[in-house]
């Protein structure tokens, strides 16, 4: 079951992902760097990015996804497009990868509590410009 929600959210889609067809809101670039408490940097694994708030207005946010490579960078989108995030609040959610993980990773060094997004405390704002967002698992 969870490779299916997996899959699902790096696709963009998500547990509530927009139905085809829908009134999405225009992405803006989202990226930055993903470090520990310590200021290591994340060395694989992905970082997830559910909405606050599904409605934009008449539009729709959605879920995002970014894989994280070997120095703690990532690049949110939908579909792994890369294309960014509908402005707004996000709860964003860091762990290993399921399947496909960086050799030398230390992505199952992340806390539990950044694993969920309920218990989650890493919030991000998302504005109609070029977001550089360094997440800090802290």
């Amino acid at each position: 079951m969870f490779g299916l929600a997996f899959l699902a959210a790096v696709s963009g889609c998500g547990e509530k992902g927009p139905p085809p067809g829908a009134p999405i809101g225009t992405p803006s670039p989202v990226h930055g760097t993903v470090t520990f408490e310590d200021g290591t940097p994340l060395k694989g694994g992905i970082v997830m990015f559910y909405p606050v708030q599904a409605e934009a207005g008449s539009k729709l946010r959605f879920d995002g996804a970014s894989l994280v490579d070997a120095q703690g960078k990532y690049t949110a989108g939908r579909n792994q497009d890369g294309k960014g995030l509908v402005p707004g609040e996000y709860v964003v959610t860091v762990d290993s990868r399921e399947v496909g993980e960086l050799p030398g990773s230390n992505a199952a060094r992340v806390p539990a509590s950044f694993r969920d997004k309920k218990s989650s405390s890493l919030k991000i704002t998302v504005d109609e410009k070029d977001n550089k967002i360094d997440i800090r698992m802290k």
